[in-house]
């Protein structure tokens, strides 16, 4: 029942256009595929509405489960759950929904299934070849001034263009997650568009290779080394064309700046960097939010004392089920600086109605009606505009993930339950501050001291929804100037920026997802995926790699891929050295 409530929402906001169905349609998986995408992804591929179900994802699509109807199986209608929810019980969309998919767009649908529900290729993009990365990275390096390459670090994009799963609108959704990503951890005052150096300019928004200037983020080259840790996909090439390039670079780079990694798989940056520790490290969080506050020049107990907060209590948010309160700073180098108090109980000193004036610390007047909180978040503009996001326990110290009893992500945006940082934080927050507002004022019997008090933190309704208002808007400035020139483009030019998927939790999402012998192809350099099942199949060393089940149309985990386990090196490395293709290597 769950599959088909969930399911029948991703219809909620679609809506269709006539597509005509030829008698003879050798397009006819990519014109369902557009189909699905338009009516189905933004809810079963975006915003993962039902966990790991991705429409797109052709393996999750047909697979068989066998304690629940499929979504699709090929030749049955009959058996096939999305065509029995929007045809037969004909309740997707709602009656109450006016756009609803076409007779047309049913007539795809209906002969997709019937004829063998076969995988669309969704793009027919050039391939991209290792020596083309290569080749564009040296000579990039040779076309500057010596002094700076030193400061060069490049992230590539080109195995994601290669996979013919993901369309030319999902690959320019990548390009926005590693920009959005690397200014989300820059310690710098600008937003920065880091150039792609394998296109012209005037196509800067289209490439594949984005060359990063550590300085334009504030990093030295031991930061980058430290993100960089546990990368398990270096390789020395055994080509000797690309064993040369690989020279050329690091002389450029020169020896003592060069990590041994040419370039890094960008979307597993994205992944990495969004979450601890390297999300730590490269923004520089402190470990106790006392240590963040006295860097942003906030004085929350001062604060407190003098009235110089906004505050809001309500029973209740997007991630807990018990009490919240958040209370709103201004810094002398932050302009905001927002810190929730979360609580794992509903009684005692954990009900804010009851206990309104905390938290409680030495000093505090109003101790009598101070709460006492288990955890929080923290959310504060960092100096180019965008945000920072910190976790931490009831002392203040900075914890990497929300303990699920208090805190839980029902939408899984890290993969589970549990509120990992900033992943979870930046899906959520996609467009800056969540609106709430005030429940607890007036609701307490206290003296008239403490009644004053409590009028004076928090905030009236109308005053609170001004401040958030401006404080989004200041966030939604800066992240139009990071993303605004990789999604705005081409058909989307009109397109407001909050219309868009949050880049980087998407892209967290696709990379953590289970992979299918096309993306394993695509990552090993195949520009053909059926050269690869053959291979799998006949190649001992390949089985005990664990790659057998790609041969028989099914996937492997990402983590099995990507994890270096009993070895110091990476399936994705050991299958590398298995077909041929190199060795492993880590950083430097």
């Amino acid at each position: 029942m769950i599959r088909y409530l969930l399911l029948a929402i991703c219809l909620l906001c679609s809506f269709s256009s006539p597509i005509p169905v030829r008698a003879d349609d050798p397009d006819l998986a990519s014109r369902a595929a557009k189909i699905l995408k338009k009516h189905c992804y933004s809810c079963h591929g975006v915003k993962f509405e039902v966990p790991g179900f991705n429409v797109l994802d052709h393996a999750v699509l047909v697979a068989q489960p066998a304690d629940a109807t499929p979504y699709v199986t090929a030749g049955k209608l009959d058996a096939s759950l999305i065509w029995q929810r929007i045809a037969v019980d004909k309740d997707m969309p709602p009656q109450k929904i006016d756009d609803r998919i076409s007779d047309q767009d049913l007539e795809v649908l209906r002969r997709w299934i019937v004829d063998g529900a076969a995988a669309a290729a969704y793009t027919n993009r050039e391939f991209i070849t290792e020596e083309h990365v290569l080749r564009s990275i040296r000579d990039d390096l040779q076309e500057m001034q010596p002094e700076s390459r030193s400061h060069q670090r490049y992230l590539s994009l080109h195995a994601i263009s290669n996979n013919p799963r993901y369309t030319d609108a999902d690959l320019r959704l990548y390009r926005a997650a590693v920009v959005k990503l690397l200014n989300s951890v820059s310690r710098r005052s600008r937003i920065v568009n880091p150039p792609m150096v394998d296109v012209p300019a005037e196509r800067s928004s289209e490439g594949s290779v984005f060359r990063v200037d550590l300085r334009d983020f504030g990093w030295s080259a031991a930061d980058w080394q430290l993100a960089l840790q546990g990368y398990p996909f270096g390789l020395s090439w055994n080509d000797n064309k690309l064993q040369a390039f690989a020279r050329d670079i690091e002389q450029l780079v020169g020896s003592l700046s060069f990590d041994g990694i040419a370039y890094v798989r960008a979307d597993w940056f994205v992944t990495k960097a969004s979450r601890p520790a390297t999300y730590h490290a490269l923004l520089n969080i402190p470990e106790t939010a006392g240590e963040l506050e006295t860097r942003l020049g906030v004085d929350t107990k001062q604060d407190f004392l003098q009235d110089r907060l906004n505050r809001a209590g309500f029973a209740g948010s997007g991630v807990s089920h018990q009490n919240r309160l958040v209370d709103r700073h201004e810094g002398s180098v932050a302009s905001y600086y927002y810190r929730s108090y979360d609580f794992d109980k509903a009684f005692g000193r954990g009900v804010l109605y009851r206990f309104p004036l905390g938290p409680r610390f030495d000093g505090n007047p109003h101790d009598q009606f101070a709460f006492e909180h288990a955890g929080g978040e923290i959310i504060w503009d960092l100096p180019n505009g965008l945000q920072g996001y910190m976790l931490v326990d009831a002392e203040g110290k900075r914890i990497d993930k929300g303990p699920i009893e208090i805190v839980r992500d029902m939408r899984e945006i890290a993969g589970s339950p549990e509120i990992v940082n900033a992943v979870s934080c930046i899906g959520c927050h996609r467009h800056g501050l969540l609106d709430y507002r005030d429940m607890v004022s007036g609701s307490q019997s206290l003296t008239s001291n403490d009644r004053t008090k409590v009028d004076a933190l928090y905030t009236r309704p109308d005053r609170l929804q001004e401040i958030l208002t401006s404080d989004r808007n200041r966030y939604l400035a800066a992240l139009k100037l990071a993303i605004g020139p990789y999604l705005q483009i081409r058909e989307a030019t009109d397109r407001a920026i909050t219309e868009f998927p949050e880049p980087i939790s998407t892209v967290a999402k696709w990379y953590d997802q289970d992979m299918s012998l096309a993306d394993v192809a695509a990552e090993l350099g195949f520009e053909n995926a059926d050269a690869l099942a053959p291979t799998i199949q006949y190649n001992q060393k390949l089985k005990d790699l664990g790659l057998a089940p790609l041969a028989s149309d099914s996937t492997i985990p990402r983590r099995m891929w990507d994890t270096q386990q009993e070895s110091p090196s990476s399936i994705f490395q050991r299958t590398a050295v298995a077909l041929g293709v190199g060795s492993g290597m880590n950083p430097n």
